[in-house]
């Protein structure tokens, strides 16, 4: 029996790598003379560079650069090859990085620094995962990172971030040198445009830290700082699906030239490409959460799909089952919730290894 093991990461808990790890051990305790297939996948957010790393058999390499609130850090890129490389904004501004929630103070600096010094470093194609930020400044701190600088009423430059964009009454600067060589690809799996009701703050910024109250403010000077940064760039990119994604980085990075890819497809295209799935028996995938959104391009249903459409079964693992999840069994043969009592968030964290392995030993004797 040949199983392909390949979740999404358990987002704020576990890598995708390491659910895969846990599924894998806990179904070998079942199944025996079993050939078992890891790849770990992504759609954009967390565990990108590692679900590409893996796939294309490239490295992971240390860069410093600094957090969402400046402070100097070390992440890591994938180098795929000698001209291309993956980052996530996820482990520069983001939940890799920490939980601490301020979107007042919060800017997407990093991971337009780490751009330009990919640049630097001579790569030419840079693939960014647009999961997993903690900013909602509209793309500003990209576009400073970048080259623009961006003045106050008093004609002093400063650094922005989301608490302060409506202080902006100048637009100065270029982008980089070398920003028309670079081909800069965004790993994406939704189409919100920066502003309105389905935007980057009313559709997101509440993850981010941005209350209810707030929402009008922020919404507000998002939209007047695109409008400026629109009208000196001289294009238009507000509305383009895309990009109110990871709190209007998308925008940010669209009006540097930037193009959109889906990303759960985009990464399956990379990530399975070698694998004959007619061969495929049972495919284990999952996520932190499933409910009826699962259908609409998320991960473990762009998996479920192609593994059903050569002939495979499809079995979806996730820390937790929500509203409407039996719309899911259209693509799954059962569905499993890892949890086995009642217990809280943090318990269900803390305890993730084992309650998969658990989940996937009893599933594993009944496959068997």
């Amino acid at each position: 029996m040949r199983i392909l093991i390949a979740p999404d990461s358990y987002k704020e808990c576990l890598s995708a790598l390491r659910v895969a790890e846990c599924m894998r051990d806990g179904l070998a305790l079942s199944l025996h003379d079993t050939e078992f297939i890891l790849r770990p996948m992504a759609d954009g957010g967390e565990g990108t560079v590692d679900a590409l790393v893996h796939g294309l058999n490239g490295k992971k390499v240390e860069i410093s650069t600094v957090d969402m609130f400046r402070r100097p850090i070390t992440t890591y890129y994938g180098e795929l090859d000698s001209k291309t490389a993956v980052i996530e904004v996820a482990n520069i501004i983001g939940m890799e990085v920490s939980r601490e929630r301020n979107p007042y103070m919060a800017s997407s600096f990093g991971v337009g620094d780490v751009i330009r010094t990919l640049y630097a470093r001579g790569f030419r194609k840079i693939y960014v995962g647009l999961g997993g930020s903690l900013t909602n400044d509209g793309g500003a701190g990209v576009l400073e990172a970048l080259g623009l600088n961006f003045l106050n009423h008093n004609s002093f430059r400063f650094d922005v971030n989301g608490g302060n964009l409506s202080d902006i009454a100048t637009v100065e600067g270029s982008l980089m040198d070398g920003i028309n060589d670079l081909d800069i690809q965004l790993i994406c799996d939704v189409d919100n445009p920066l502003c309105g009701k389905h935007g980057a703050t009313y559709t997101y910024g509440k993850q981010k830290g941005v209350t209810e109250q707030a929402m009008p403010e922020f919404e507000a000077s998002i939209n007047d700082f695109a409008l400026m940064v629109s009208d000196y760039l001289n294009i238009d990119m507000q509305n383009t699906p895309g990009a109110g994604a990871a709190g209007g980085i998308g925008f940010g990075l669209l009006c540097a030239g930037s193009t959109l890819v889906a990303g759960a497809e985009f990464v399956a295209d990379i990530v399975l490409s070698d694998l004959n799935l007619t061969t495929i028996d049972y495919v284990f995938t999952g996520e932190g959460k499933s409910d009826f959104q699962t259908k609409f391009g998320k991960l473990p249903v762009c998996v479920a799909k192609r593994i059903n459409k050569n002939g495979g079964k499809s079995i979806l693992i996730s820390g937790g089952l929500g509203t409407d999840y039996q719309e899911l069994y259209e693509y799954f043969l059962s569905m499993h919730s890892i949890t086995d009592g009642p217990m809280s968030l943090d318990d269900a964290i803390t305890n993730a290894p084992s309650l998969i392995m658990n989940t996937c030993r009893n599933i594993g004797r009944l496959v068997q």
